[in-house]
């Protein structure tokens, strides 16, 4: 059955919003675009990718030549003609009432739009969830490199109480109950709260009701771990991903087939994947395997504290596609041998396309066996407006 894929990653921000016709900011909408793309590394040769501007033939070739994808990639208007009676497998970022409504012209299987509206409608994204799975697989997996209760997630609900909470650690994140790449985020690094932070606790808490409240890790890698949901309660466990994040703790980019020291740097194979058993079983009896399938990432945080490396087991549970699941579908496509980083760009300045031609002088794709081995390779096609964009860089 062909596939129809749409990047749209302000799902959390629909979903947030409620109205099955919210469009998100324009630079957002512009973002989803520019990096719709991305999404044709999961893409087979009849299935295609939503984008409404065309985009240039040298830069499908060169996806085709790499061995990166040959997905067609259609406005919506020429997707529905081309499938105007066929039945389809719709592949979006994630599902939200917006995205239902988006994409209603087409036909799916009975059984299949059902499931998909039982997402949408779904409380799934919020990050109350995400704290109650943290704490039920944390008490029945005690281990000494796990966080105490006192450090566990909590759900705040009024300024006074993160008063009270920053009383206790003197350094603290707080969390929007939605919100995606790091965004919704406020990092406290001082005993008092300045009117800025209030202003926002204030107009959250008026929004969505409730902040959810960690202490500020001394943070030594992101890591998350990577799950497909499939039918009869399955749960297959696709691996382990590093990526990075800057200070704030907003997405910067993905470790494409890491070394073993940095996989295996601070825990052991053996360790990681006891824990990647505990959180399958825990998927297993969630609320997130009784409404959901397809990828989901639980996004985990190594740490030091009291001369002791860490981990957090579940900071954020993404129920959708999610960079890391993307990072290992770069991995699948590129040479074993390889290793490097993906990421994406943004300067509301700066072109896109002089950075990507920079990088592509400096560092050109080479290919081994027919696939790329090294180099800079852009995996959205950069224009003289573009001010995001997304590449691999290998080494």
């Amino acid at each position: 059955m062909r596939k129809i894929f749409h990047f749209n990653p302000t799902c959390e921000l629909a979903i947030a919003n409620g109205s099955a016709h919210y469009q998100a900011p324009a630079i957002l909408r512009e973002f989803e675009e520019e990096l719709a793309p991305i999404l044709s590394l999961f893409a087979s040769d009849n299935d295609h990718v939503l984008k409404e501007k065309p985009l240039p033939d040298q830069f499908i070739a060169q996806m085709a030549e790499l061995g990166l994808s040959s997905a067609a990639y259609l406005s919506k208007a020429q997707s529905q003609e081309l499938v105007k009676t066929e039945p389809v497998c719709l592949q979006p970022w994630g599902w939200s009432p917006a995205e239902l409504n988006f994409l209603a012209g087409y036909h799916e299987l009975p059984e299949v739009q059902a499931q998909h509206r039982r997402i949408a409608h779904s409380d799934l994204f919020q990050r109350k969830h995400a704290v109650q799975f943290n704490n039920e697989f944390l008490d029945e997996n005690p281990q000494s490199f796990f966080p105490r209760k006192e450090e566990r997630p909590q759900l705040l609900r009024s300024l006074e109480a993160v008063e009270h909470y920053l009383l206790k650690h003197p350094k603290i994140v707080l969390k929007s109950p939605l919100s995606s790449s790091g965004r919704g985020l406020q990092v406290i690094r001082k005993r008092n709260l300045n009117d800025s932070n209030k202003r926002w606790i204030k107009t959250t808490l008026d929004q969505q009701g409730y902040l959810v409240a960690e202490p500020l890790f001394n943070k030594q890698a992101d890591l998350s771990f990577q799950f497909e949901l499939l039918p009869e309660r399955e749960v297959v466990f696709l691996g382990v991903s590093f990526f990075q994040t800057n200070k704030n703790g907003q997405y910067l980019g993905h470790h494409i087939n890491p070394t073993s020291e940095l996989v295996y740097r601070y825990f052991k194979q053996d360790e990681l994947n006891t824990i990647a058993d505990g959180l399958t079983k825990q998927l297993k009896k969630s609320c997130f395997h009784q409404l959901y399938q397809g990828f989901l990432g639980i996004d985990a945080l190594i740490y030091e504290a009291e001369e002791q490396i860490k981990i957090q087991p579940c900071l954020e549970i993404n129920p959708r596609f999610n960079m890391g699941v993307l990072s290992q579908a770069i991995e699948r496509k590129i040479h074993a041998e390889s290793s490097g980083v993906f990421q994406t760009y943004y300067h509301p300045k700066t072109s896109y396309l002089d950075f990507a031609e920079e990088q592509t002088k400096s560092n050109p794709p080479v290919t081994t066996d027919e696939r790329l081995r090294k180099g800079f390779v852009s995996l959205t096609a950069p224009g003289k407006s573009s001010r995001f964009g997304a590449y691999i860089l290998l080494f």
